[in-house]
């Protein structure tokens, strides 16, 4: 029978080899676009949640600082010269309190905004009758301490920031101590925070004025900050958000607001860095794909050489068989083309998850004015869904000035950190104490009744006034009690309630437990 060639689809083995390289590398292209996208995914999550932390532990070196100043102005609110009406001898009190460095100057005004003493002119000179703040206007009001937004005093005659505290005798304030500092200050504080390369952090006052800037500060200081980042902070007291900074660097930012004085730390992190990666790992994809494509070719095209070369040996021997020449059978090189593979990228490191530690008194390792804000505010809720009682102990120490003025500040560190042991020791564990700045101090009793407040609170008069080692100078304690819900039902109640019965414990000749009377 004669042989018939049977006709259709003709297949070409160079050409199929190509497509098979084709398809083996395809699903690596896909691979590797994939792990590049969840790389860079990894990895801006990791600079987003290193934003937040940066942001959360500038704003406690911030809250720290200005606390150390509220310090500062509530002692020498105290001076005996205040008190008896010697402005003269204030003044000259409050020349030599000056600091080296960012304060300008120490002022004191009535109730009338009028100054009265400016420690930047001489006693006695005219004292400007306009320029101070509005808002230290509310010392007056609040009888509480009053942080201003970025003003230009109008003695310095340079872009300021004041601080102001009562002065006064129980509600009655006489007088707003008021300290003006340079904005420079702030400055400092953000230089002395580790940054990494290229990030950015800024400080807004209540109105969003750019206060402290760690980039061109003497360029953006006083300047209002971009929009998105104003109408962020309006909505919430933190978060992240994409933005562009104000020298135009498009940033991944976060932002933290500080409840007391309404200021926000931003903390922006340049998407350059990111975007430069993230192109760096695409162009070593590409560069390893086109290797790899290129291997490919060129095994493709050897296999389809040594397999058309076989055929040829083949079909010569057969030819040869027909002719009945003699066969001679070459030796087959014909191999198993290598599998090509390589690996391209391997996946980022998993981000560990940090909490923000929570805000403690560097001194007694209490915690701070913020931290127990925090947490008396859940437990007065706590209270309140359990219908218990709960107490706040407002304790201030006896005689601790002259510690400080005859042994000098290390041995008032060393009794501060006494008083915070005994008072640990003295409270239950589900109590909570904190330093609130001086020699000032609070007790939150959780589920206690008038009895066993007063208990605690006269049991830490006790502990507090025994002697403290190598300490002459006597020191006792006066304490101030107001009681959940009896005395008020929010935090800010219970405090100026507490204040209020430590008042009168002061009053009544120290040494002794006050609780607060019945409204």
């Amino acid at each position: 029978m004669p042989y018939t060639q049977k006709t259709g689809r003709r297949y070409s083995l160079r050409r199929d080899l190509t497509s098979l390289v084709m398809v083996c590398v395809f699903p690596a292209i896909v691979v590797s676009a994939g792990l590049s996208y969840f790389t860079y995914r990894a990895e801006r999550d990791n600079v987003e949640q290193q934003t937040v932390l940066v942001a959360n532990a500038i704003m406690a070196e911030l809250s720290r600082d200005l606390a150390v100043a509220e310090s500062g102005l509530k002692i020498l609110a105290t001076s005996q010269e205040l008190s008896s009406g010697d402005l003269r001898g204030f003044h000259a009190r409050a020349r030599d309190a000056l600091v080296s460095g960012n304060v300008y100057n120490y002022i004191l005004t009535d109730p009338q905004g009028r100054q009265l003493v400016n420690t930047l002119l001489p006693y006695g000179s005219t004292l400007p009758t306009t320029g101070t703040p509005p808002a230290l206007a509310n010392v007056f009001r609040s009888k509480k301490t009053v942080l201003t937004d970025l003003f230009v005093g109008p003695v310095v005659r340079r872009p300021s920031i004041a601080m102001g505290v009562p002065v006064g005798a129980g509600d009655l304030v006489t007088y707003s101590l008021n300290m003006g500092m340079d904005p420079e200050r702030v400055n400092a504080m953000i230089a002395s925070q580790p940054l990494p390369d290229g990030w950015l952090v800024a400080v807004l006052d209540s109105s969003g004025t750019i206060v402290g800037r760690s980039r061109e500060a003497k360029r953006f200081v006083g300047q209002t900050a971009v929009p998105e980042l104003l109408a962020a902070v309006a909505a919430n007291d933190s978060g992240r958000l994409e933005s562009v900074t104000k020298d135009g660097v498009p940033v991944l930012s976060a932002f933290v607001t500080s409840q007391p004085w309404k200021w926000t730390v931003v903390v922006g992190a340049p998407k350059a860095i990111l975007e430069h990666g993230l192109r760096a790992q695409l162009l070593w994809v590409v560069l390893a794909l086109l290797v790899a494509f290129g291997t490919g070719l060129w095994l493709a095209r050897t296999i389809s050489l040594r397999v058309i070369l076989s055929v040829e040996h083949l079909s010569q021997a057969v030819m040869a068989m027909g002719k009945g020449e003699e066969v001679s059978m070459p030796a087959m090189r014909m191999q198993e083309a290598d599998n090509l593979g390589e690996a391209m990228l391997q996946a980022g490191q998993t981000m560990k998850k940090v909490k923000f530690d929570a805000q403690h008194d560097a001194l007694t390792g209490l915690p701070n004015r913020l931290l127990f804000g925090e947490v008396a505010q859940h437990s007065l809720a706590y209270a309140q869904r359990r219908e218990q009682s709960t107490a706040l102990l407002a304790i201030d120490l006896d005689g601790f000035k002259a510690v400080n003025d005859t042994l000098g500040h290390g041995a008032g560190d060393e009794v501060l950190r006494n008083v915070a042991q005994r008072i640990q020791d003295t409270i239950r564990a589900s109590d909570m104490a904190a330093r609130i700045g001086g020699d000032e101090f609070l007790v939150l009793l959780t589920d206690a009744a008038s009895v066993t407040a007063m208990e605690t609170a006269q049991r830490l008069v006790a502990l507090l006034s025994e002697p403290y080692p190598n300490i002459n100078v006597p020191v006792s304690a006066s304490v101030g009690v107001a009681l959940y819900p009896q005395h008020a039902t929010d935090l800010a109640g219970l405090m100026h309630r507490a204040d209020k019965a430590l008042y009168d414990a002061k009053a009544q000749g120290k040494h002794c437990a006050v609780l607060a009377h019945q409204v």
